[in-house]
């Protein structure tokens, strides 16, 4: 019964997002953010996605607000996942934890040349072997 609850919540988020988006109003992005954010899974992703082409201000706004409705840490590790440094460096100013404990980790992948191997390193830590695994392998034959 949670799973049909659930199915129905995520089916309602994608309709309201999609009518919301459609519309094309930019102040609507907080109500768009929270229909990802309610549905089950959460797609913590596709929100960061959503803040690419937004202007400064408003991609600043969108993640204080993406900040207020989900855990720093998840949408942190989300943003490194998108293989985004800058994104998560971002992220990583705008929550409470602060950005210094990240500096260190962001500065090494940001030293790093090959971006397969950069990927690697991305992927093996947020347990995501087999990706990690294949961004190794390409690194080593390219």
């Amino acid at each position: 019964k949670a799973a049909a609850i659930d199915q129905k919540t995520t089916t309602i988020c994608r309709r309201v997002r999609k009518a919301l988006q459609d519309s094309g109003e930019k102040k609507r992005m907080p109500t768009i953010l929270t229909t990802f954010m309610c549905q089950t899974p959460a797609d913590i992703v596709s929100a960061l996605q959503l803040l690419a082409p937004l202007s400064t201000d408003e991609r600043n706004d969108a993640l204080t607000y993406l900040l207020f409705l989900s855990d720093a840490d998840t949408v942190y590790n989300a943003a490194v996942g998108l293989y985004s440094l800058p994104l998560a460096l971002l992220v990583a100013q705008h929550s409470q934890r602060g950005p210094c404990t990240c500096l260190v980790s962001l500065g090494a992948l940001n030293a790093i040349r090959s971006k397969q191997y950069q990927y690697h390193n991305v992927d093996s830590p947020a347990r995501l072997h087999m990706l990690g695994t294949q961004a190794l392998v390409q690194s080593i034959w390219s």
